[in-house]
């Protein structure tokens, strides 16, 4: 047995382990072999088996040992570890210690590792948080300066836009000519279309800038889907009127139960309201454009089909992301689309597109269901088929 534990305790000073036994006066003895690095602590001899007062050699352990009795106390833990610390010897070397405490039979024991391969590593970790940190702060200097940049432009171009839009909403009042009547109603459309365009600009970079406060979305945020819906069909029969297309929604909007979803009401409406425009703004003349609402298990849908000529294949892989749009001269600045999927993949649900089979395009959304509860369902949106 004797000889088992010089096996045992040779191994241990191999592995760079001090093992002590601590006294009942709280004095602590060497058992076994100590490590090297152990003599080079200026621990004047005797210490094998003389108590001695460790703490004193080791002055990071006055700290520990309240810890460590609750390893030794009856009923404690199994065992206690204790944070690195760093111990320099009288050669000035630098020795990266950690103690364990725990009880084997009778005996109290306090194992000293050295590690300085898990030292060297958390400090990699550390220096490596500290330039991703950095890394941080500089990207955020930038989108802040981003957004300034953004936001003044966006100022500078609304001041003299809402002058023109006055004059020429007066100018459509006046009894024009024929001929000048038309000419205003062109420019005029054309101001409120450049309107349009820079509050998309707003929206999308509102919609990045919450994407990274709060990626995920907010069960806290909710929508009435159906609702939402039933405001963009009634506010765009107008333009669907003026352009000889049929815009048709979902039957129950009118009157049916609010569909409550996570999102925001009022950028819910111009996601929405995206989509049918520009269905809107590709069909012909004669053609359809239905809105559908339908419920999933958890999920709730809105689908926009129209009658159009459909998405290019070329351009539909690249349909929602940032400034992406085909050569039509309708297209928008291909804002729209990727603040739409910035918008639904913050709120947890996702949007997409796909050819119908019988000509036209059919844009999809898909958002999480909010219960009675207040909880969202769903942890992450289902494919689309």
């Amino acid at each position: 047995m004797a000889g088992l534990m010089d096996v045992d305790t040779r191994l241990l000073s191999a592995l760079d382990k001090l093992v002590l036994e601590r006294l009942h006066d709280g004095a602590f003895v060497v058992r076994g072999e100590p490590p090297p690095w152990f003599l080079r602590l200026g621990i004047a001899p005797p210490w094998r088996d003389t108590p001695l007062r460790i703490d004193r050699a080791l002055p990071f352990l006055e700290v520990f040992l309240p810890e460590a009795e609750r390893a030794w106390s009856a009923g404690g833990a199994p065992s206690v570890q204790s944070d690195g610390w760093t111990q320099m010897t009288e050669d000035d070397e630098a020795l990266h210690l950690e103690a364990t405490a725990l009880c084997v039979g009778p005996s109290r024991l306090l194992v000293i590792t050295r590690n300085d391969a898990l030292f060297h590593e958390r400090r990699r970790v550390l220096q490596r948080a500290r330039e991703l940190r950095l890394v941080h702060e500089a990207l955020s200097r930038e989108i802040e300066r981003k957004d300034v940049l953004v936001h003044c432009i966006v100022h500078d171009l609304s001041g003299p836009l809402n002058s023109l839009l006055g004059v020429l909403s007066l100018l459509r009042e006046q009894p024009l000519p024929e001929r000048c009547g038309a000419l205003a109603e062109v420019a005029l459309k054309a101001a409120l279309r450049q309107r349009e365009l820079i509050r998309e600009i707003l929206d999308t970079f509102a919609a990045e800038g919450a994407a990274l406060d709060a990626p995920g979305g907010d069960p806290a945020e909710v929508a009435d889907l159906r609702g939402a819906v039933a405001q963009v069909v009634e506010a765009l029969l107008p333009m669907a009127r003026s352009r000889g297309v049929r815009l048709e929604g979902p039957p129950e909007t009118g009157g049916g139960p609010p569909c409550r979803v996570v999102g925001e009401e009022r950028r819910l409406s111009r996601v929405v309201s995206n989509l049918v425009e520009n269905a809107l703004r590709f069909t012909p003349a004669r053609g359809a454009v239905r809105v559908l609402v339908r419920d999933e298990p958890g999920w709730a849908r809105v689908t926009v089909e129209d009658e159009g000529p459909g998405v290019s294949p070329a351009i539909a892989p690249h349909l929602f992301q940032k400034f992406a749009h085909g050569r039509d001269p309708e297209a928008g600045s291909g804002l729209g689309l990727y603040g739409a999927r910035i918008a639904a993949e913050r709120w947890g649900g996702a949007i997409g597109y796909e050819a119908r089979p019988e000509g036209g395009a059919r844009f999809w959304l898909r958002l999480r269901r909010v219960g009675a509860a207040g909880e969202a369902g769903g942890r992450g949106a289902p494919g689309e088929t």
